[in-house]
């Protein structure tokens, strides 16, 4: 919760400082809603990783932007929203019944949902390619605060698991994330955009491993789909 109110602190800061020098026909601010569908995967390093194979899940985005333009090619854009993350996959497992002594290979489906409450800020540069719209592409650091989170387990030979996960040091995973992110799209004259925006988590958010399979490190990678509209 500290973590959550220092955030917002400096983005209020932030935004006060930019807003002093901005909001002139000069230097517009123009403010967005954004929301869209995401492809979230997990980057797994285990000592058997050719036994893991992993999937996508398909959370959602949502959230508002602004955008503090200095001239018709370059801005800033912080923004604040929830983002879904996590992934799957499939482990296989190896187990040793006494009988025969012979070994036995099962198959686990894992499924991770994660929330967080995120805060990018991007580099964005700007080309004009007719009156208002313009293509832009842009790139910088985020962090992300977990909100909540689920696992599910299907093995096939037993009953399923679902649980909630737990975020801190005790917990399953860090209550945080930090990588970078990056935005390609187009924006109308009107105002609504088109953007694909991608991410690569630079921590290992595993914390304690209670799958059963000797994962010893996740990082997030994001890809989000969104639409937006600026006013």
């Amino acid at each position: 919760m500290k973590k959550i109110i220092s955030s917002l602190c400096f983005i209020l800061i932030t935004y006060t400082a930019f807003a002093q020098s901005f909001g002139d026909n000069d230097n517009p601010i123009t403010f967005g809603l954004m929301g869209g569908s995401d492809m979230a995967f997990l980057q797994i390093k285990s000592a058997h990783r050719d036994l893991v194979q992993t999937n996508n899940t398909s959370p959602f985005s949502l959230g508002f932007s602004a955008d503090f333009k200095f001239n018709d090619y370059f801005s800033l854009r912080p923004a604040i929203f929830y983002a879904g993350k996590g992934g799957s996959m499939t482990a296989t497992y190896t187990i040793d019944p006494p009988y025969k002594g012979a070994n036995t290979n099962v198959d686990a489906d894992n499924e991770y949902t994660l929330h967080y409450l995120e805060i990018p800020l991007q580099a964005v540069g700007h080309i004009p390619v007719g009156d208002g719209a313009n293509i832009f592409i842009g790139a910088g650091p985020y962090y992300s605060y977990a909100l909540n989170g689920k696992f599910k387990q299907s093995t096939g030979s037993g009953p399923d698991i679902s649980r909630k996960l737990t975020f801190g040091n005790n917990g399953d995973f860090s209550s945080s994330d930090y990588g970078i992110s990056s935005v390609i799209g187009f924006q109308g004259q009107s105002g609504w955009s088109l953007s694909g925006n991608l991410e690569f988590g630079l921590t290992n958010i595993l914390r304690n491993n209670y799958t059963g399979f000797d994962a010893s490190q996740m990082k997030t990678i994001t890809v989000y789909l969104t639409i937006g509209q600026s006013f």
